[in-house]
């Protein structure tokens, strides 16, 4: 398995979670750790190790650390996974025998928060046609989006579409480009016996700086994808919305929620502004 895949993780002030991570792999995999210039010991922890560490020096953002730490390998096959994931027994193979039992896609695992199964039903990019719809499947299959934290890809598949959009910094970066690997004619599949738990959230550290951030991020991304797209998003609805859940009690009063949807809000702005510009240049 070591010279057929690389498994890149981005990490971001990730201590909390990344040792715990990188035990769970098996030891002959290859690890790419591409760091987004963390200050809490996350390097030093992948090197420990025995990860290649990329040291980018910057926070350049998910999908472009990505293509970053994919670059920086050779393998055939590439899994692209969260810091804090953990990847159950067997876990692994399932993934490759998937791959090798289906040459033209890409694959989730599945995923769980706890007791909890996370599946991505549908994606705002798709239309309402393409949606899943009843419980998350049992078996190998096909499914409509893949849920970012943890992709299993060809790197020629990779690499024909273009990677990850670097101009995504956060969010909405596995939407497009699960949308691109299906126009390009890649399948996108469930290996339902490769299981891993997910620890959501806990990448980086939790913050009210961390959520502004965020915030921001995921609101100028979903302007900017729907844009890239081609596709309707009704802005001040969606500002109404983030309105109403700015005056819940749990994010009002909750200062990593509340910085989160006030980021959001500004990032809306930001990306509205930024399209309408572009459409008068």
């Amino acid at each position: 398995m070591n010279s057929s895949l690389d498994l890149v993780v981005v990490t971001y002030n990730s201590a909390a979670v990344l040792q715990a991570f990188l035990e769970s792999v098996p030891g002959s995999v290859n690890v790419i750790v591409a760091d987004n210039n963390s200050t809490d010991g996350s390097v030093a922890i992948a090197r420990a190790a025995g990860a290649r560490v990329v040291d980018i020096g910057e926070n350049v953002g998910y999908g472009c650390a990505c293509n970053i730490g994919a670059a920086a390998g050779t393998a055939p096959m590439l899994l692209f996974a969260n810091p804090d994931l953990r990847l159950r027994a067997g876990a692994m193979e399932a993934l490759v025998l998937a791959a090798e039992s289906y040459p033209n896609a890409a694959f989730n695992p599945s995923i769980y928060s706890g007791n909890r199964r996370r599946f991505r039903k549908w994606s705002r990019l798709l239309p309402a046609s393409d949606f899943w719809h009843g419980a998350p499947p049992d078996s190998d299959c096909e499914i409509p989006v893949l849920h970012g934290s943890c992709i299993m890809v060809r790197r020629s598949h990779f690499e024909k579409v273009g990677g990850f959009d670097p101009k995504i910094f956060l969010f909405h970066e596995d939407d497009d480009l699960s949308l691109r690997l299906r126009q390009a004619g890649v399948q996108l599949r469930l290996a339902a016996n490769a299981v891993v738990d997910h620890a959501e959230g806990r990448s980086s550290t939790r913050s009210p700086v961390s959520g502004r951030i965020k915030g921001e991020a995921m609101g100028r991304s979903l302007v900017y994808v729907m844009n890239k797209h081609h596709l309707d998003l009704d802005v001040p609805a969606e500002r109404y919305r983030a309105w109403l859940r700015l005056l819940a009690p749990h994010v009002l009063f909750n200062g990593a929620r509340r910085s989160k949807t006030l980021g959001f809000l500004h990032g809306l702005n930001g990306g509205a502004m930024d399209r309408l510009g572009k459409s008068h240049g």
